[in-house]
């Protein structure tokens, strides 16, 4: 008995690790891919340019001002589903920021609460979607292993809906991408493991990832979208794909706050590939 029960065990240690890798690297884009043009939001002439102001801020990377501006707007609109998205994708960016795991993983809890209701308020908004697929997987970092299944059918439930309800949210698609990259690369004895004692995930696959990410890219050509694509050319061994796109990022304008970090990371990935 006790040589079948080791394997076992060593068998669901190992899958969690590899889950918890999973959901880290599903960090969501910057705050700049998540936010819609000003011209497509659906508000009030009151409300919307307090939204298209906390956009603003989450753009240029000041959370702690956006988090407080969608806090009162909360409280004056506690069903809305605009001002409860950009919350809880807010939260999701203050516990990116945290200076505590608790304090982390309370940004996160909330920022899920926040989806949900969204999600519920207007079951149409794309963007209420994306914002649950997001705080979905940062839920997931420290849960038990059960859980984390649970929410990565989530992520890609949610993902999926995104893209159904706006086929032009490139956001969506990058998040859908990163899923279908990590889940593919969990590997056989992982994903078996799952599907037997978890019911297992949806398919995915690293083409399913490069698909996505290419019509992320044909949606919003941002520097993020092109060098989480060469991340994933890497993992398919094509070399000189993922050189291309590293290449392309290095050649590409700045843009986005995090964009000189992700030049960094591109020059280190393409020294690695020589």
């Amino acid at each position: 008995m006790m040589s079948n029960r080791l394997p076992t065990r060593f068998g669901l240690s190992l899958t969690l690790a590899t889950l918890v890798l999973l959901f880290v690297s599903l960090v969501p884009m910057s705050a700049a891919a998540q936010t819609p043009d000003p011209d497509e939001i659906d508000a009030s002439p009151e409300l919307k340019p307090n939204l298209v102001e906390a956009d603003s801020l989450r753009r240029a990377g000041a959370f702690r001002e956006a988090f407080g501006l969608l806090t009162s707007l909360k409280q004056e609109h506690p069903s809305n589903a605009e001002v409860l998205y950009r919350l809880a994708l807010t939260r999701v960016d203050m516990g990116e920021i945290a200076d505590s795991g608790q304090r982390r993983q309370s940004m996160y809890k909330s920022a899920l609460e926040d989806a949900k209701a969204a999600v519920e308020a207007d079951t149409a908004l794309a963007f209420a979607h994306l914002s649950r697929a997001i705080a979905e997987g940062r839920v997931a970092l420290t849960a038990g292993t059960k859980e984390k299944i649970q929410r990565s059918r989530a992520v890609k439930r949610h993902a999926d809906q995104a893209i159904e309800l706006d086929p032009d949210m490139a956001s969506a698609y990058h998040v859908r991408a990163r899923w279908n990259r990590e889940v593919a690369d969990l590997g056989f004895f992982s994903r078996a493991i799952v599907k037997t004692v978890y019911g297992g995930l949806p398919e995915a696959s690293f083409e399913q990832s490069v698909r996505d990410f290419k019509t992320a890219i044909q949606k919003e050509d941002k520097i993020v979208h092109h060098i989480e694509l060469a991340r994933t050319y890497m993992k398919m061994d094509r070399e000189d794909a993922a050189k291309e796109e590293l290449q392309t990022v290095l050649a590409m304008e700045n843009e986005d706050p995090d964009d000189p970090q992700h030049k960094k990371e591109a020059e280190e990935l393409l020294n690695d590939l020589s």
